[in-house]
């Protein structure tokens, strides 16, 4: 299931921003002051953006700015802005304060993934061609959806309540877009611990938003720190953290290699697009970039993506519906004469088209990848293919 973050707050801050500097004062950077002080981290964050772009050079701006969207979740884009106030004002207590604040994440995350396994496994179950795992929230057992469309780890609020966790108050962290709506909608962010396996994560910041959603999404965010391979015989995933990786697989990725069993391996590269895994697809001889999206049951194109890629419209198969996070919508059929991912070729394949789909490209789904293996690699930035011997 494909979920992207417009804006949201998953991050409890744990420095402070006490400190005070010499302000320059301007309109929109005291209205961020004071919605700063109000935990209104979102009408903050655009204040400031504001204020910065009218005063490039009051660092303070530039400070809060980073530290608005490190409270706001965007942990990636927080630290560029950190590093941007401490090599543009160097000197400044603005400068020092972000220094001192990336040297604290640094160390965090020196700790946190320490304490992580080098290697581990879990079992999985197929719902539909949805992959779901065994999870404890605050040590309260739950199943997730394994998806790799997600970024970021999603609960609703009766999913919290059957656990016996309180609903997050306040007025809403950010907004999110999902399958099967026309409008933002509103998230906020909890910290909880979250163990999957072997992997457990303490005081780790989830989403929370009312969607009509079974079962929750566990996101990119939370194995961010491993390779992942996905076993269809066996039912399982296995983890292994990328720097216990990098020190036992090759340093280049050749297309086509063979494992000491026997099995042939097809590596595919990907690049990244925030947190989504973008393959190139050939469909009806033609390059086709695609998000690789393990939470999506079949591959979904917008009727322009459709358009271009050469796909038509089955007329004799009636709309179906699709699920997304905010309801239902109508998705048409198309075919596609082949379509072909490293080995994995498909003719006469059946896709959904629909314009609510809200994805900035195709989603390539599990029905297409079917009973084939594979591994996710973040390191070498490959997925690698294989099959079962039968």
């Amino acid at each position: 299931m494909r979920w992207r973050l417009l804006t949201s707050c998953l991050i409890a801050l744990s420095c402070s921003v006490s400190t005070a500097f010499a302000l320059e004062e301007s309109e929109f950077y005291l209205q961020g002051t004071a919605l700063f002080k109000k935990q209104e981290y979102l009408q903050a964050f655009e204040s400031f953006a504001k204020a910065v772009q009218l005063q490039p050079n009051n660092a303070d701006a530039a400070y809060y700015l980073a530290v608005t969207l490190h409270h706001l979740g965007h942990l990636d884009k927080a630290k560029e802005q950190y590093k941007f106030v401490v090599d543009t004002f160097p000197g400044s207590a603005a400068a020092q304060q972000a220094s001192t604040i990336l040297h604290q994440l640094s160390l965090a995350k020196q700790v946190e993934s320490a304490a992580l396994p080098k290697e581990t496994w879990v079992k999985y179950e197929r719902r539909g061609n949805s992959i779901e795992v065994d999870g404890l929230v605050n040590n309260h057992p739950i199943k997730f959806d394994f998806d790799t469309g997600a970024e970021r780890c999603l609960l609703t609020p009766t999913q919290l309540k059957q656990m016996g966790i309180p609903m997050p108050s306040g007025s809403p962290s950010g907004w999110g877009a999902g399958i099967g709506q026309t409008k933002p909608i509103p998230v906020w962010h909890l910290s909880v611990d979250l163990k999957v396996g072997r992997i457990e994560r303490r005081n780790f910041p989830i989403l929370v938003s009312s969607v009509p959603m079974d079962t929750p999404l566990l996101g990119q965010d939370f194995y961010r720190d491993f390779e992942y391979s996905i076993d269809s015989a066996s039912k399982t995933i296995s983890f292994r953290q990328h720097s216990f990786a990098a020190a036992v697989v090759k340093k280049t990725a050749p297309a086509l290699t063979v494992d000491a069993a026997g099995h042939y391996i097809f590596s595919v590269p990907f690049t990244k697009e925030g947190n989504s895994l973008i393959v190139t697809a050939m469909i009806n001889g033609k390059n086709v970039p695609m998000v690789f999206d393990t939470g999506a049951v079949f591959c979904l194109f917008s009727k322009q993506e459709a358009n271009q890629a050469g796909i038509s419209l089955d007329p004799h198969r009636p709309a179906f519906p699709i699920s997304g996070l905010s309801g239902q919508a109508m998705a048409q059929v198309g075919i596609i004469s082949g379509i072909k991912l490293g080995p994995i070729e498909r003719h006469n394949f059946a896709i959904g088209i629909c314009d609510q789909a809200n994805t900035a490209k195709p989603l390539l789904g599990q029905d297409f990848v079917g009973d084939w293996n594979y591994t996710i690699d973040n390191q070498q930035q490959v997925i690698r293919f294989t099959k079962n011997l039968q």
